[in-house]
């Protein structure tokens, strides 16, 4: 039976400004950057104890965005062609944004995977954390919503669907991988689910994506399904996170 979490953290927190200033100095090497990030994840876990945590988690520091580690471990995807997105709650004149807060673009080829998605952010926290281990993987429905671009997409992938269903088996095997790992708690951000409420995202998945809405959803449902078939859940909690979609508390779907 899996242990019963009375509180964790859900997913990212918001990057202390020398982790930011650092990515964003170029005289800060790729070598030094892990210890960087290391000193505030270590802070992390220290707060999460003090707080009375049991489960512990990285706050995804490590990452751009919480999809960041699909996009450094996979290649074919092109940031060039990153999507504009009409935030919700945002002051005049700053509804419109392009690329902010995660990688975006759009599938240019057949995604090839170059390494695993999160050994590097598991490996550090098997050594430092106090407790239990708490990862987050986006859901492959993900990719597909935001860099399925016709006319530029279609070149790889003959259908969102072929391209969606091309991500389970990388999510499938880091889910199974972190089982193995000892990783007691695995959280499936999905904030495409809520999205459906939103009519502004059915019209998105009916004219620009080519699909029904209502077939994209039992569709996304048996893609989640199939990413976690298999997984031995003695002992692991499986959850899954839905939101509005979150930039700088604003959102994106409503409904």
């Amino acid at each position: 039976m899996a242990p019963i979490y009375r509180a964790d953290q859900v997913g990212s927190l918001l990057r202390p400004a020398e982790l930011l200033e650092a990515r964003r100095n170029p005289d800060i090497s790729h070598d030094e950057l892990p210890g960087i990030e290391d000193r505030h994840i270590l802070d992390v876990l220290d707060r999460q104890k003090r707080a009375g945590f049991k489960i512990f988690t990285d706050g995804e520091l490590r990452r751009t965005g919480f999809m960041g580690d699909f996009y450094e471990s996979v290649e074919g995807l092109d940031r060039e062609y990153d999507l504009d997105r009409t935030w919700k709650g945002a002051p005049a004149g700053v509804g419109v944004a392009k690329g902010i807060g995660a990688p975006g673009g759009a599938v240019v080829a057949r995604l090839r995977q170059t390494k695993r998605l999160t050994k590097h952010e598991v490996d550090f926290l098997r050594r430092h954390a106090p407790g239990d281990i708490k990862m987050t993987l986006p859901t492959a429905n993900q990719f597909p919503a935001i860099a399925y671009k016709k006319g530029v997409s279609d070149r790889a992938y003959a259908t969102y669907s072929e391209f969606l269903w091309d991500i389970v088996p990388i999510m499938k095997a880091e889910i199974h991988a972190l089982v193995d790992e000892g990783v007691k708690y695995i959280q499936i951000d999905a904030p495409r689910y809520s999205y459906y409420i939103d009519p502004k995202w059915r019209h998105y998945v009916e004219d620009e994506m080519g699909v029904d809405p209502e077939a994209a959803l039992d569709e996304a449902i048996r893609v989640d399904n199939a990413c976690i078939e298999g997984v031995k859940s003695d002992g692991v909690t499986l959850a899954m996170h839905l939101c509005r979609g979150n930039n700088r508390s604003q959102w994106y779907a409503e409904g």
